[in-house]
């Protein structure tokens, strides 16, 4: 009789634990991704497997981490769910867990880190789950990922090469350059850019994938044009014949970088000179072909570009 109790009370308390061993839900890091860049910070988010070997319903409560980079404590949470997230008995779900990284507040922590250009974040903390009768169990968690110190991408006009000009009009080059001041290589899927002289719009269009740019590198993209002054007014006629006018460059580009694809907004306005010189010609190079869709004025042609390191390449 007294072995059968034992054994009915060791059966009660192994009923009445928090969790058995084989019912300890199990969390594993799927993939790593960077959110929201910019030269202010970006988001490292961390995305979560969360498996449910029970026989029974577990929700997700809270949790808790402390965030280290290089050898500093960065952040440290315990954050409460409001609603907690429930996985259903013997299921899987996704969660993602981010963490905001914001330069000016890193940069005091981890001083060495402004002229690094990359950095690894380690976390670790705890996952707190409890079943429908609200018995709990900490599970814990590690993880890193690495991540860039974003310096953003720089849009910027060139110098308008005029190769005429006479009272009705002018042939011109108008474009900008894309510096990469990071220190990681990117291609670039899709640019869509616009180009206004003195406030009037004169071009835009799109340049499809196939550009990559190294670190610290830069790109140049040129288009010919034929403007007519009677559309585009007399301050683009005026500045065209003066040393300098406003140029405009705005527009969006989708990168694929080492964490993923971004998407990057640019719009910027600049002084830019004008140099009353011939456009100067360069050989096309095996193999190369359009790289887009572009709209000209009063212009049916291939655009320009010009690639790194001074090179000039012609869309065939």
């Amino acid at each position: 009789m007294k072995k059968a109790q034992v054994a009915a009370w060791l059966g009660l308390l192994a009923a009445l634990s928090a969790f058995g061993q084989r019912a300890v839900p199990g969390v594993r890091l799927h993939e790593k991704r960077i959110v929201d860049p910019s030269p202010r910070g970006l988001t490292l988010v961390f995305r979560l497997i969360l498996r449910n070997p029970a026989e029974t319903a577990v929700r997700l409560t809270r949790y808790d981490y402390q965030v280290v980079i290089g050898d500093a404590e960065y952040l440290k949470l315990q954050v409460p769910l409001p609603e907690p997230i429930r996985v259903e008995a013997g299921s899987e779900i996704t969660i993602a867990l981010p963490v905001k990284l914001n330069f000016a507040h890193l940069f005091p922590v981890v001083p060495d880190l402004k002229d690094k250009d990359q950095a690894v974040c380690y976390v670790a903390g705890g996952l707190i789950f409890a079943d429908d009768r609200g018995r709990e169990r900490r599970v814990p968690v590690a993880f890193s990922g690495d991540f860039p110190v974003y310096r953003g991408l720089d849009f910027a006009p060139v110098p308008v090469e005029a190769k005429s000009l006479s009272i009705g009009g002018a042939e011109i080059s108008l474009g900008f350059a894309l510096r990469n001041p990071n220190g990681f290589a990117f291609t670039l899927d899709r640019l869509a850019y616009s180009l206004e002289l003195a406030g009037f719009s004169v071009i835009k269009g799109e340049i499809g994938e196939g550009s990559s740019i190294s670190a610290r590198g830069e790109k140049t993209f040129v288009f010919p044009l034929i403007l007519d002054f009677f559309e585009t007014g007399a301050a683009v006629a005026d500045g065209l014949n003066g040393a300098a006018l406003d140029v405009r460059i705005s527009g969006e580009a989708e990168i694929a970088t080492p964490w993923g694809r971004w998407v990057v907004a640019f719009d910027r306005t600049a002084k830019t000179p004008v140099r009353k010189s011939s456009l100067s010609a360069g050989a096309v190079p095996a193999g190369e072909k359009e790289r887009g869709q572009t709209t000209f004025l009063h212009h049916n042609g291939p655009a320009r570009f010009m690639g790194e390191a001074g090179g000039t390449d012609f869309a065939s």
